[in-house]
């Protein structure tokens, strides 16, 4: 009973609040209860919670709105280099056909079928001009970034496979009988003939040069190889015999000095001996032969021209 008199007495007391609004004017005053006054305080406090809630809220928006646009435009510049990435690669495996279509090249895919050439779709274009919160539009990011790096080491491995081929073909183009021996006149081509000696109709399976310095002439490696022979072989006097590889040997016979030993290995253009006039012969003049897989062949397929 004593607390609900005290409540009671407390909800009758009154605060008299007197205003003066200036000189000239009449004051008058308000009377408000204890209760009102203390709503009034616990208002304003709440209405100040409140603003400094919201506030709080607006300023991390507006830091999230900022935040987004520049990941919207991380994004978008991302996409294009995307794009571009993917454009490149497409150019590259263009190249990359014509190329092996020029070297005969021949691979898994053939160079005549249309297989994909990468590069972004139109639709794709589109998704990196919104939001990146979409779980799909996230997804199909990361699969155009999968692929271009899929694309990247495909087109790697293609190219260390041309240059692969490429550093065959020279292997084999240096390896191949490409240049004269020596330059001068061919006094006895391949084919039949009388010979200068005998006198009796043969075939020649070489060509005879003659070059007006006569002995001492340097004679030259028509190509990369082995030296399997440097010495003396019958009617051929001293002769120098290179095996090239891939099938190829060439023979230098009637030579006065070597200028390489048996075993050793030459270059194209390499000078191996010199001009002379030993064995069956009528004068100073190399006898030049090439033989492919042992058989005697037509040296001019291989010098004429050069």
């Amino acid at each position: 009973m004593i607390m609900l008199k005290q409540v009671k007495k407390w909800f009758n007391k009154r605060i008299t609040l007197i205003f003066a609004p200036g000189e000239g004017s009449r004051s008058f005053q308000v009377r408000v209860s204890y209760p009102f006054i203390t709503f009034l305080i616990l208002t304003t406090i709440g209405i100040f919670v409140a603003g400094a809630y919201m506030s709080d809220i607006y300023a991390n928006y507006l830091y999230a709105v900022k935040k987004n646009k520049k990941l919207v435009t991380q994004n978008s510049d991302y996409s294009q280099q995307i794009e571009t990435s993917l454009d490149m690669i497409s150019n590259v495996k263009k190249i990359e056909v014509q190329l092996r279509g020029l070297l005969g090249m021949r691979t898994a895919r053939n160079i005549v079928e249309k297989y994909p050439m990468g590069g972004a779709f139109s639709e794709d274009s589109e998704l990196f001009s919104s939001d990146f919160n979409s779980i799909d539009q996230q997804s199909r990011f990361n699969s155009n970034v999968a692929e271009i790096k899929r694309e990247s080491w495909e087109q790697n491995q293609s190219l260390n496979n041309i240059k692969g081929f490429i550093n065959r073909k020279k292997d084999v183009l240096l390896s191949t009988p490409s240049i004269w021996p020596v330059f001068g006149y061919i006094t006895s081509g391949y084919g039949w003939r009388t010979h200068p000696i005998s006198g009796r109709k043969e075939y020649h399976k070489a060509l005879d040069i003659y070059n007006m310095l006569g002995s001492g002439t340097p004679i030259r490696a028509t190509a990369r190889g082995r030296i399997v022979l440097a010495g003396w072989a019958g009617s051929y006097g001293k002769v120098i015999i290179v095996s090239h590889g891939n099938g190829f040997s060439t023979r230098y016979a009637h030579i006065s000095q070597f200028a390489v030993k048996q075993g050793s290995h030459v270059e194209q253009g390499q000078i191996i001996g010199y001009v002379g006039s030993t064995g069956n012969s009528t004068g100073p003049h190399l006898h030049y032969e090439v033989r492919y897989r042992g058989k005697p062949v037509n040296p001019m397929r291989f010098v004429k021209g050069r």
